[in-house]
């Protein structure tokens, strides 16, 4: 019989400038499909965290 699992969120201790790095590094693959879900989850939180301002959609 399988045991369940508790799922608790990580939550590292990150850096302001290692945040950056992170998004600047995945950034660079953005243009790949299964990078961009990661890339929106970092931004949101980065701008909740006061790391990076919200973007601005290009009109």
């Amino acid at each position: 019989m399988c045991q369940a699992q508790s799922s608790t969120a990580f939550r590292p201790a990150v850096s302001v400038d290692d945040w950056k790095i992170i998004m600047s590094a995945i950034e660079a693959y953005s243009h790949n499909v299964k990078y961009r879900s990661l890339l929106e989850r970092l931004e949101r939180q980065a701008v909740l965290n006061g790391i990076a301002a919200p973007k601005r959609l290009s009109s």
